[in-house]
């Protein structure tokens, strides 16, 4: 891909560092995260809601989570899917 020549202004140049540098350090912390939260649904009993609301993230991304590490729900899913019925 052809890079262009465009050269941002000193304030969107700030930002753009700003937001790489958030993203860096969370690209960091994402495997000792994804330890952790797994670790505290299995042992603790945290809920996808509660790492949720701690981190900002979507409680889908824990259950995913959860799921691949077969944690099993601590309660039934409250929706079924199309072919349920």
């Amino acid at each position: 891909m052809a890079r262009s020549s465009y050269e941002p202004t000193g304030d969107a140049a700030e930002l753009f560092a700003r937001v790489k540098a958030a993203h860096d350090a969370l690209r960091e912390l994402s495997a000792e995260l994804h330890e952790t939260a797994v670790r505290e649904m299995r042992e603790k009993g945290a809920t996808v809601g509660d790492l949720s609301r701690l981190t900002g993230y979507d409680p889908e991304k824990y259950r995913r989570w959860g799921r691949a590490a077969g944690i099993e729900h601590r309660r039934p899913p409250t929706r079924g899917s199309a072919v349920d019925g």
